[in-house]
């Protein structure tokens, strides 16, 4: 059985600003390395490319309001009234693309869960994945949509339990 590397070069497209510490393009020295190691040219390794997700698998965790907001953000223009939804100048700035680079970051987790729920792959890497922070109703600590939350969800209408592990340094509050 394979090991998936879900991943398109879009996802690397966008960038949350020079002082922020979450630098997009970690994600291509990531892949470059992984690929210089020749992993990526391993036999049981696919290449998948992922798609957006739709608003409508948004919703299933994240609020009409809150999603009206980002993606009213998405110019990459701070309107009015973000700070209550935790968007703004700090941890979630806003920047051209934000909702775009959402939809592409779950579509990327629901397709390595799905792909590793049908047998397809023994193991889906999703390395822009992981934002474990974001709320029903707000940004928080730099994740704009919690993409676990939603494979979690995905998963469990596929009559599947799980087991939600977070080793991250710090908690994983928005799970």
């Amino acid at each position: 059985m394979s090991v998936a590397f879900v991943f398109c070069e879009e996802m690397m497209g966008y960038d949350y600003g020079p002082c922020h510490p979450l630098r997009i393009e970690r994600l291509g020295l990531t892949r470059d390395l992984i690929q210089a190691y020749g992993l990526l040219d391993h036999p049981e390794v696919i290449l998948v490319s992922p798609q957006p997700v739709g608003r409508e698998v948004l919703e299933r965790f994240h609020t009409p309001a809150y999603l009206d907001a980002l993606k009213a953000a998405n110019s990459g223009v701070f309107p009015p009234g973000m700070e209550q939804f935790g968007i703004g100048p700090g941890d979630n700035p806003v920047f051209r693309g934000m909702y775009d680079w959402s939809c592409l970051v779950v579509g990327a987790s629901m397709e390595a869960g799905r792909l590793v729920a049908e047998g397809k792959a023994r193991v889906a890497f999703n390395m822009g994945g992981g934002l474990h922070h974001a709320r029903p109703n707000r940004a928080s600590g730099f994740c704009y949509v919690n993409d676990p939350v939603l494979l979690i969800i995905q998963l469990l209408d596929m009559g599947l339990k799980v087991v939600y592990l977070d080793v991250d340094v710090h908690h994983g509050d928005g799970v």
